[in-house]
């Protein structure tokens, strides 16, 4: 059986297929995969906020249309890259293990946030870690950086190199390029992650039974509910790139997950946080709960 999935182009994106198609084969032996890498929108534009041009959803644009016009038959994704209302007629099916999900501050010269001098330069295009650095140090300068990985890592060492980057752990670590004397992972307490950070996703159409059999057999249900609790909570509020939003749940026992939740404003001036506790198997409803205590709060 042949099934046909759809990627990006980069070399991060084509090792977590690589991945997929590892699990895909330990639990089916006739199966034969074909990679149809795609270069998308995200990809193409990079000298802009992704919030000024359609955010992260320009990142899956071109795979999903492959998808419901039936050219491709499951498509990959980091999973906090994924809106939390997808098209109509796709669906998320599958998660493999969740890794790091942490953020990491990035420098050749200062091992900590607290390190970081008065006015220090760090950069990120990410609205989320911007509020948050200027909740904590409100001093420092957030400048915006984009590219793949790589890209971003070479402007730390060329003209003009802010003090610091912040990247996501799982990307360094998944390339192979995550160093203990420049990569300082940031707790999830001081920066909660993105919904769905660390996990890789597995997207098809909603009608496909057969897929629908096949991604049950890889799915690793207890990322699955970790990822139902936080990506409950981007789907409520239906958030934007200009939004900074936040959600990352973990257990703390087998049946019972503790998952944080952050929702603000463009600017970071109202910021609110919130915690909530319960049964693994009511993801959903422990990120409404959370959703609608935050929106009272805020006016929203």
């Amino acid at each position: 059986m042949l099934i046909r999935i759809a990627t990006r182009r980069s070399k991060l994106a084509l090792i977590q297929t690589d991945l997929v198609i590892k699990k895909l084969k330990e639990c089916f032996s006739n199966i034969n995969c074909e990679i149809v890498p795609v270069i998308t929108t995200g990809d193409r534009i990079t000298d802009k906020n992704l919030y000024d041009i359609g955010g992260k959803a320009l990142f899956l644009k071109e795979l999903e249309e492959k998808l419901l016009t039936g050219e491709v038959d499951l498509a990959i994704h980091s999973l906090k890259d994924v809106p939390g209302i997808l098209p109509v007629g796709l669906e998320i099916a599958a998660v493999l293990e969740r890794e790091d999900p942490r953020d990491c501050l990035v420098s050749y010269k200062y091992k900590s946030l607290n390190e970081l001098p008065n006015g220090a330069i760090i950069g990120t295009s990410s609205v989320r870690r911007k509020v948050i650095l200027q909740k904590i140090r409100p001093d420092l300068k957030v400048i915006p950086c984009r590219g793949n990985i790589q890209t971003r890592l070479d402007k730390l060492s060329g003209g003009n190199a802010p003090d610091a980057i912040i990247l996501a752990c799982v990307g360094l670590k998944r390339l192979g390029i995550f160093d203990e004397k420049y990569c300082f992972p940031l707790t999830v307490d001081t920066m909660i992650p993105s919904a769905g950070q660390g996990t890789i996703a597995i997207e098809k159409r909603s009608d496909d039974q057969k897929m629908a059999d096949i991604c049950k057999k890889i799915n690793y249900l207890p990322s699955w509910y970790l990822s139902q609790a936080e990506r409950e909570f981007l789907a409520y509020f239906d958030a934007s790139c200009k939004t900074p939003i936040a959600a990352h749940a973990e257990y703390i026992d087998e049946s019972i997950i503790k998952a944080r939740y952050m929702y603000g404003d463009f600017e970071g001036k109202c910021l609110e946080f919130h915690a909530e506790t319960g049964d693994k198997m009511r993801g959903k409803e422990i990120a409404i709960k959370a959703a609608e205590i935050i929106e009272a709060r805020t006016g929203q």
